[in-house]
């Protein structure tokens, strides 16, 4: 769902920007800064950014998109695509079109809507009585195949919120180990013969000896191979590929990727990152050399840089303040520095010089009122 945001400057906006183009990601809100103009025309993090002031962004990089941004002199506009979490709205949704298809498409009792208009309003769907109904009581008998919370006028007060009477048993399912990544070795596990006669997973018949365990099946042992090259897995490690099993040697020639820095197959956690795959451990911060894991990092010259150093190696500051001048921040060069817009001011009486004839002494801007020889 696209929306439309005019700021009204000068800035700063108050919002931060990540992805881009050059990034292969769409530009996206990173961060909003509570009070500011952004946080009051209701921008929230996770927003898309569509346009900037009409100018559509696929094709932008993240420079390109900030530096759009600070040309912004009066007023910022921005077309968003709002953040939405889908579940809780599919949920709502769904809930509000089986309240309406039970009223209008289906013999509705007024006990009956009394009762499903109490669980609507429990659960926060609806908010106020619903609509009178044109309602009509059958012929005869009562279709027997109603659920017990429109044929029990009491259901609702039995099973309201507050009440403490209602027993409910909980049943915790034994949970198995997670899944392991892709390309991740694994070893089988070797079982005696007992009564137990699991099926092998690979001729599907019944096991009367000694088994295998892998994957999460039973297997005969002469029959746990190599997908590829038939060698025997049972005492040696191997890797799930396509719901098939390979020996490492066979899965590092036919299906293991090659890490862009150290140009060596990877076994086990792969980091995609700039098209290309990476071992964890050599995509690493330029400066740093720290791993970035699942954390932003920013391209410099060719090379990452995690949030951290980029900033203190690359970001402007503020002459002023000595913080970074960030996307969407209206800024102004001037005396040989750069400087926020409300950080411009006079070194005496702290009046704003944007657009003001100003003088300077000692690395200091100056109104005209103050263009003396003394400063404080």
């Amino acid at each position: 769902m696209e929306s439309f945001v005019t700021l009204n400057g000068p800035g700063p906006w108050g919002f931060r920007l990540q992805g881009g183009k050059d990034f292969n990601m769409p530009l996206t809100i990173s961060r909003i800064t509570p009070g500011s103009k952004a946080a009051q025309s209701q921008m929230n993090q996770g927003d898309l950014v569509v346009a900037i002031d009409g100018v559509n962004t696929d094709s932008m990089t993240h420079l390109e998109a900030q530096n759009k941004i600070k040309s912004a002199s009066h007023n910022l506009s921005l077309t968003l695509q709002k953040y939405v979490d889908t579940i809780t709205c599919s949920f709502y949704f769904l809930c509000v079109a089986f309240y309406e298809y039970t009223l209008v498409s289906v013999a509705v009792l007024p006990s009956e809507e009394k009762t499903l208009k109490y669980f609507l309003v429990s659960f926060g769907i609806l908010k106020t009585a619903p609509a009178p109904v044109h309602s009509y009581t059958p012929a005869n008998t009562e279709p027997a195949s109603r659920p017990p919370w429109v044929t029990d006028d009491s259901f609702s007060q039995k099973f309201a919120p507050g009440k403490t009477t209602t027993t409910v048993t909980k049943h915790i399912l034994p949970r198995g180990p997670p899944a392991p990544a892709r390309g991740t070795v694994q070893r089988a596990e070797r079982f005696p013969a007992s009564s137990r006669t699991p099926l092998c997973g690979h001729c599907n018949s019944i096991i009367r000896g000694p088994f295998l365990v892998a994957m999460g099946r039973s297997w005969h042992p002469e029959e746990f191979n190599c997908a590829y090259c038939k060698t025997s897995l049972a005492d040696m490690c191997f890797v799930e590929e396509q719901n098939s099993v390979y020996c490492e040697r066979c899965y590092e020639q036919f299906f293991a990727p090659t890490c862009a820095r150290c140009h060596t197959k990877i076994m086990g956690e792969v980091m995609h990152a700039l098209r290309q795959t990476w071992h964890t451990s050599c995509f690493v911060c330029a400066a740093c050399k720290m791993p970035f894991g699942n954390s932003l990092f920013h391209m410099e010259d060719g090379e990452p840089y995690c949030e951290k150093d980029y900033i203190a190696l690359f970001s402007t500051k503020c002459h002023g303040c000595d913080f970074p001048v960030e996307a969407g921040d209206k800024f102004i060069e001037a005396l040989g520095h750069t400087w926020h817009d409300t950080c411009f001011i006079c070194a005496v009486c702290h009046v704003n010089l944007e657009g003001q004839p100003f003088y300077s002494k000692k690395d200091k801007p100056l109104c005209k009122k103050h263009q003396v020889p003394h400063v404080q």
